[in-house]
Formats: structure tokens, sequence, C-alpha cells
């Protein structure tokens, strides 16, 4: 048979199956009692021309948008249940984790405009400890040098840096015992050497000292109450006669080689020194400020205008405060820790409105121990304190980092004196150097999460 006969019968049987469809009824003819159905047009055009199928499930770019969108929310997760659950974790007024983008917006920057963290606290920062660990990570990742502020005229050891000196010095110092001023111009240290002989310094950083802050190329001296201040470093000499600036501090700002590890200088005159600077002329500089015996209330009792000249012209963005440890053992009950709570919102109102472009991180003691019929204990009251400071910061627009809840909680401190090596001191109050540099080192990260998140927020990949 031809091909043309063999289409024409094809032809001749669609046209067929197609008269059926047409003329049958679409519920079909009953003969007898069975009914007989015919399918439709439609339902024969199916069978012989199938219709193209839906694809199943998404198409690759709803896949990946979907794959996408579960990796964010994901991330999201981990970061919220951290903020939510963590011991570590910061505490912001209104859980509001944004409080710290500007301090984080200067990190960044910090390599065009240098900036500066202070770190004011009691004798659990003393020798530098805790300070130096956050310095370090903070100038590894965003660049900086030197250890930033030390106290003059007289010879002066940390974890970081030591210091000798020909002479030691008279001095003033607003938060403890000692000669008083009554302008309260003590300087941002609260305390001051009084310059009225030559004094030969020497300051290096200690054997074990390879961070960032090893290396700096800028000493920088801060005075005030000048008669005439000499200073000769190196081969050079510099002078300052008075000082002009309403808050009663000068400066003299001495260049020095690049990546100095060493720096030693003859200073000779009259003036009260505030203290001296090492920093890089770029990057984040960290100042450690440690008040032994301090509760944190001296702050109004400083120079409004030297407080404010030295935030301005260090472009300070970060304070931290860490006190509450003195105040334990005496502050028993619900009314005494409600009066202290009252007395440290005034100085953080106070820090703030001299400071307004700085966050201000509140740090609360660490757990302490006490005997107890026999057993060293928490310190009944000591969480009623925590939770005290923590609604004082949160109440100032602080945010608040919860150094007891951090390491361990109640009864922590007699483990982390049992600790091998020992992490804190048989005083079970203070922290060893390896104690200090673990709650250093816990700070730290806590804070750049909180960074890493600013960076996710912002569409950018944490490093």
């Amino acid at each position: 048979m031809s091909s043309g006969k063999i289409l024409a019968f094809i032809l001749g049987v669609y046209a067929l199956l197609a008269g059926l469809c047409a003329a049958i009824p679409e519920d079909g003819i009953a003969v007898g009692p069975v009914r007989l159905g015919f399918p439709t047009l439609a339902e024969v055009k199916e069978i012989f021309v199938p219709a193209p199928k839906a694809p199943e499930g998404p198409s690759p770019e709803e896949l990946l948008e979907q794959r996408l969108a579960a990796i964010h929310q994901a991330e999201q997760d981990t970061y919220e249940t951290y903020f939510a659950e963590n011991p570590a974790r910061i505490h912001f007024p209104g859980d509001d984790v944004t409080l710290f983008d500007g301090f984080f917006r200067s990190l960044e920057a910090a390599g065009s405009k240098p900036m500066r963290i202070l770190h004011y606290g009691d004798s659990q920062i003393e020798e530098d400890r805790i300070t130096s660990t956050l310095r370090e990570g903070l100038q590894r990742r965003f660049g900086g040098g030197g250890p930033g502020l030390l106290p003059f005229g007289r010879p002066y050891y940390t974890q970081s840096f030591s210091m000798s000196a020909t002479a030691t010095l008279g001095r003033a110092i607003v938060f403890t015992e000692g000669a008083k001023r009554s302008n309260g111009r003590y300087g941002v240290m609260g305390q001051l050497a009084r310059l009225d002989s030559a004094v030969f310094t020497s300051v290096s950083p200690v054997k074990s000292n390879n961070a960032p802050s090893r290396r700096f190329n800028r000493l920088t001296m801060l005075a005030g109450n000048v008669g005439t201040l000499n200073v000769k470093c190196g081969n050079k000499q510099y002078k300052l006669d008075a000082v002009s600036d309403p808050s009663g501090v000068g400066r003299i700002v001495i260049p020095l080689p690049d990546s100095s590890s060493t720096v030693r200088f003859n200073t000779w005159g009259s003036a009260d020194i505030y203290g001296i600077q090492l920093d890089d002329t770029l990057g984040v500089s960290v100042d450690n400020i440690p008040m032994r015996g301090c509760s944190g209330t001296v702050f109004t009792r400083m120079s409004s205008a030297q407080l404010q000249e030295y935030f301005n012209a260090g472009n300070v963005r970060m304070i931290i405060l860490q006190f509450g440890g003195n105040s334990m053992p005496y502050r028993k009950t619900a009314k005494s820790i409600s009066e202290y709570k009252t007395q440290l919102e005034k100085q953080i109102r106070h820090l703030h409105g001299l400071a307004p472009e700085a966050s201000i991180l509140f740090i609360g003691p660490s757990d302490m121990s006490t005997n107890v019929k026999g057993k060293m204990q928490t310190y009944p009251h000591l969480p009623m304190m925590v939770d005290s400071l923590k609604a004082a910061a949160n109440n100032c627009g602080a945010a608040y980092w919860d150094m007891y809840a951090a390491m361990g909680g109640e009864n922590s401190m007699v483990q982390w004196v049992k600790a091998r090596p020992q992490l804190a001191g048989s005083d079970y109050v203070h922290f060893t150097p390896k104690g200090a540099e673990a709650v250093g080192n816990m700070l730290l990260e806590s804070l750049m999460l909180y960074y890493d998140y600013y960076l996710w927020r912002n569409g950018r990949k944490p490093e």
C-alpha cells in the first residue's frame, strides 16, 4: 500500500472518531441497563497529542532562592540564639543590638581615622589584665599599636610593658586616699604626678609581649598647671610653656621612628603630668585605667572639661566601666544596693553627656566567694547586685556584660581557684593572669560576634 493511501486511511479513522465524539453525548448512550460512553474531542486529542507536563517542583532559580533563604534563616537563628541564651552575651537596653553600630563603624574606619577605647575598672584590671587581651584582639583585626595611656613619675609594670623612672613624684588621686585637687583637675586617669625635678623614664615591652602593642610611633605627654615643661627624647628637645586650652590640658607630641618598641626620655620643669600615651598614628588604641579600691562613683568629681577634652581629642568611641566588686562585701541589703545603683546611674549619665558619640559598656563583678559556715561560697547578695547593675546600665542607655554569668555563675569562683593552671587567686576575688586572659577572650569573642552580626545585617560576609 502506498504512503498516500496509508495517510488517507489514518485521516479517515481520525475523522470517524471525531464524528463519533461529536455525535455521542458526553453522558453516553443508554443501551438497556448499560450506558455506553465515548471520549470527548479534548480527551482524544490528549491521547494522540499529549499536553506538555508541568515541571515538578520549583525552578532552579526558585530552588536557589529557597536554599539561600534557608541559610540566611539558619544564620539568623544562630545569632539570635546566642543573643537570647548564651551567658557571655551582652545585654543591651531594650535588646537593641544595633546600639554598637556607631562603634563598629569607627573600628572599621580606624585605618584612616584613629580611635580610642577607655577601660576604667577596679583592681581586677590592674597590670593591664583583661584590657591587654582586648587590645591585642582589636589591634590585630583593625590595626593600631602601643599600650595607650600610662601613668607617669613612678616605676610601673604591667603584663605588657614595664616603665622605670629615676624619681617617684608626688601624686594627687581622686579615687583613694592622698592629695586632692579642689578643681577636679586630675586628668583622664583620675591621678596626676607633680613634676618638680628631673625624671629620666624608660618604657619597653616585656619579653612575652608579641602583640601589636609592642610597637608604636608616637609619644604624647599630657600636662597641665604648667610653669615650664621640657622633654628631651633622642636628640630633640620639646618645650611647653603654657596651656591655652580652657580645659587646662596641654600636649607635647613626639614622633618616634616607625615600629619603635622602646622609648627613653628625660623630663624636667614644673607641671602636673596627667599621663603619657604610646600609640600608632592610626588604628585602635585601648587605655587601661585601673582605680584600686574604687566603686566607680568618682567621675563626677573629676573635671568635666578635662574628660571631654580627652574624649574629643582621642576620638573615644567606647568607654568600658568595670566596677562593683569593691562594693560587694559592704552592700548587703536591697536598700544599700539600690542606693549604689542610683549612684552609678548618675555616673553613666554624666559620661554619656560628655561623650555622646561613645558607646558605654558596663562590666559587672565576677563571682566572689566568702566563708559561709566553713565553706567558700558565692556572696549571698551578689546575684541581687548583678541584676541591679544590669538595670542601672540599661536604664542609662549603656550595655552590660555579665562577668558573673560568663564565668559560670554561682560558686564558679571556687572552681576557678581549683583549676590547674589556677585561674583565680586564693582571695577568691581576683583572677590570675591566666584567668584574666580567659575573661578577656570571652569578652573579645562576644564583642566580635556582635560585630560579625553587624556585618551580616549590612549584607557583608563576616571575616
